[in-house]
């Protein structure tokens, strides 16, 4: 696994937001055509890579390719210098799937299923898993297992983190615009207060949240920007508000965006204004399979890898569009104590990613014994 710090450096001086990972793209095809496995590119800069034994079933792997628009101060020799970064550790999940391509490529044989890797573009904000499952991949390869793994700060270094069930959450970034009307202050029957009528909503739904989502929901419903107005002696023509709309469960979160149209829009009649209230497109929540996430914390037992309990997070991961279609489980890999994710000084111990690649590898043992 000498490759490993070799991939994992020269994709972090080449990193590219969603939909750009061109470089990049390049960079994994060159590697996978060496390799003796069917390549296939999807979604423009995305490929799977298809270890093919000829077997009924097949497991799958998922890797995520792309950067954040953050300049790097890490000070590293191999530092980005394009004013983008591999702050999320995408260089080192890109890294341990080659590295595990590699493995493959010399041990396929050894194993009675398929296995498909898959690199997938876009998960920082588009929802390149969503892309890549729509291509009917998961079917055409007969996949019955999903596994992923995402490098994790806070955990033990070298341990591996997981929980049956939800994990991570379903997850909308809410943009609400109020439509009022420009007037004086001192003539306020000639105005349609945008700003109070936005103030009155926020409110409102804070009231709502207390009062409707009964204690022990997880979930997050939280407003942190507001843009309005121009002049103290004016009413605001329009208010802008942003927040973020999450939960585990996705009747809690239809909930949630349900209750907001309603007081909005009971707000819009009584001021007589206009309220538009706009979410992304929410990526599920990533619910690990819980019998499968058992045999997991088995597989890496025996091969000799701490396990630890994870806690649910409210962040949200387009893995799950993959268990929406077969059975997956979602881990976090331990780099310890070291800047957090979306840090510009974001970085770890590169030995780490070889537990990774050998946490892919316990689990292919493991199921071939089955």
């Amino acid at each position: 696994m000498t490759n490993l710090i070799q991939y994992r450096r020269d994709l972090h001086q080449m990193p590219e937001v969603a939909r750009q990972e061109f470089k990049t793209s390049e960079y994994i095809g060159a590697r996978l055509a060496k390799l003796n496995c069917q390549v296939e590119k999807v979604c423009g800069t995305g490929y799977t890579a298809f270890f093919d034994n000829g077997a009924p079933e097949t497991i799958a792997f998922r890797g995520d390719m792309d950067a954040l628009s953050i300049k790097e101060e890490t000070g590293l020799p191999f530092a980005s210098q394009n004013g983008c970064m591999h702050a999320c550790g995408h260089d080192a999940h890109m890294a341990m799937m080659l590295g595990l391509c590699d493995y493959l490529n010399e041990n396929i044989g050894k194993y009675k299923f398929n296995v498909l890797a898959i690199f997938q573009p876009s998960e920082e904000s588009i929802g390149g898993a969503k892309v890549i499952c729509e291509t009917g991949v998961l079917e055409k390869r007969h996949v019955t297992r999903v596994f992923g793994f995402h490098v994790w700060p806070k955990i033990p270094a070298n341990a591996v983190g997981t929980v049956a069930g939800p994990m991570m959450a379903q997850a909308s970034e809410l943009t609400m615009t109020v439509h009022g009307k420009s007037a004086h202050c001192g003539r306020p029957d000639l105005g349609i207060d945008a700003l109070s009528a936005a103030a009155d909503i926020i409110a409102e739904i804070n009231a709502m949240k207390k009062k409707e989502i009964p204690q022990g929901v997880d979930y997050l419903l939280h407003f942190g920007a507001m843009e309005a107005g121009d002049a103290a002696n004016i009413i605001c023509e329009k208010a802008v508000v942003r927040g973020s709309v999450r939960a585990f469960d996705p009747k809690v979160y239809d909930f949630m965006v349900k209750r907001i149209d309603e007081i909005s829009q009971d707000a819009a009649q009584r001021y007589g204004a206009k309220v538009e209230v706009k979410l992304t497109t929410p990526y599920p929540p990533v619910n690990n399979d819980p019998a499968l996430c058992e045999e997991y914390k088995k597989a890496m037992a025996q091969a000799g890898i701490q396990v630890v309990e994870a806690e649910k997070t409210v962040i949200a991961e387009d893995f799950s569009e993959y268990q929406l279609r077969c059975p997956g489980v979602f881990g976090w890999l331990g780099l310890g104590d070291v800047p957090s994710l979306h840090n510009n000084k974001f970085d770890f111990d590169e030995s780490i990613m070889e537990t990774g690649v050998k946490g892919f590898v316990a689990l292919l043992d493991y199921f071939n014994q089955k």
